[in-house]
């Protein structure tokens, strides 16, 4: 497809060429919909959306970082530092106040594409909802499994505040000049309680981490 010739065939040719029921087909536009590879017009038909799909990293679809790396072509290593107690730390106390009294470890998590550092991760989570204290070493799940396996209850939802920084340590762990420009985000992790599970620091290097995200106005 190209600009102006992306409209989509009719759903019972669509249906007949790839063999297919009319529900299923529908299913599979619908979930196509929902990720912006395409969009309905009433009365007009569907529309394919061939420059989204070539869209890099898209973490409004997936804030999975293994399998945003593995989807772009890399081969993923993921490790764990050993975890340590820890005070509230500082941007959660900015962002929750009221946490100032809980009691936290920290531990680093890093993912490095093809060898290459691509994610370091300051994780802080909370001891009160901790059950299972993490090991060290090479891991595969991700931070979602984690919360399921390691704590209390798993984690219900996250909110997270993308930024621009300059982090001359964190420069320095890739290898880059300590005044390279980077994007890193905060997330705090909630569980179905509301309650504050823990904290995570994103850095991402900047040679590596193309990411990208679709965005709607309505």
């Amino acid at each position: 497809m190209g600009p102006g010739e992306n409209i989509l065939e009719s759903e019972p040719i669509l249906t007949k060429k790839l063999s297919m029921s009319r529900e299923t087909l529908r299913k599979a536009i619908s979930e196509l919909s929902q990720e912006g590879l395409i969009s309905r017009w009433h009365g007009k038909g569907n529309f394919g959306h061939p420059a989204v799909s070539r869209l890099p990293m898209r973490f409004d679809l997936n804030s999975n970082f293994r399998l945003l790396l593995e989807k772009a072509g890399f081969k993923v290593l993921s490790t764990r530092t050993n975890w340590q107690e820890t005070a509230v730390p500082e941007a959660l106390a900015k962002r929750a106040p009221d946490q100032t009294e809980a009691h936290f470890i920290q531990f680093q998590q890093y993912f490095t594409a093809d060898g290459q550092l691509s994610i370091i991760s300051d994780v802080y989570i909370n001891q009160r909802h901790l059950m299972v204290y993490p090991e060290a070493g090479v891991y595969q799940d991700n931070i979602d499994n984690f919360f399921q396996t390691h704590c209390t209850m798993k984690s219900e939802y996250v909110v997270a505040w993308p930024k621009a920084e300059v982090n001359h340590q964190v420069a320095g762990e890739f290898n880059l000049p300590l005044d390279t420009p980077m994007l890193s985000w905060e997330e705090i992790y909630y569980n179905i309680n509301d309650e504050i599970m823990g904290l995570i620091e994103v850095h991402f290097n900047p040679h590596i981490m193309d990411l990208s995200m679709l965005l709607h106005f309505s």
